[in-house]
């Protein structure tokens, strides 16, 4: 079954403030920041065995990532990294968000919006025409925020399964009565 695709046509970036004494730092090259990006997507997002195998296929082998320039890290008060989002632009002209995690310590805070809104933001910058992400049904705060934040439901084909009801039932879970879905 393949996972649940969004689309959010460029459009200006609504800014969202973190919590008092956090902020978004970009990726510095560091081992240590690759042990702390193992720790975070392991809460939830992927199985990490070996956060540096893992950060290998996940960010330095992804098509078109600049690591450098498109992953960045939520940093609490105390200077621990708590989440961490990539945000970069397809050779295709599309922008593209990938590995979205945050440990659950810190979320509820509305770190996810602001980081989510810096990631837009950093790409809207690039000069993208849209930008997508693909989620699981489960990740229902997750996908709140990024409707929350423009996206849009996209009907992919899945002859595995019925977009069209599976989106349904997760718009109807969040409590939203009716929302736009496009087609892939």
């Amino acid at each position: 079954m393949k996972q649940l695709k969004m689309l959010r046509p460029s459009a200006p970036v609504i800014p969202h403030a973190l919590p008092e004494g956090y902020r978004i730092l970009p990726y510095g090259e560091s081992e240590v920041e690759i042990a702390d990006w193992g720790t975070i997507v392991a809460e939830g997002l992927i199985k990490v065995e070996n956060s540096a195998d893992a950060f290998d296929r996940y960010i330095v082998h992804w098509r078109d990532l600049q690591p450098a320039e498109d992953l960045f890290f939520v940093v609490d008060p105390s200077g621990k990294r708590v989440a961490t989002i990539v945000g970069l632009r397809c050779a295709e002209g599309h922008g593209y968000i990938h590995m979205v995690g945050s440990l659950p310590e810190c979320r509820g805070r509305g770190i996810g919006h602001a980081m989510l809104a810096h990631a837009l933001t950093h790409i809207e910058e690039l000069g993208v025409t849209h930008t997508v992400l693909t989620t699981d049904d489960h990740r229902l705060p997750a996908i709140k925020q990024y409707l929350d934040a423009g996206f849009l439901p996209v009907l992919r084909h899945d002859p595995d399964s019925d977009m069209a009801v599976r989106w349904d039932k997760v718009i109807g879970s969040l409590g939203y009565r009716q929302v736009e879905y496009l087609p892939e």
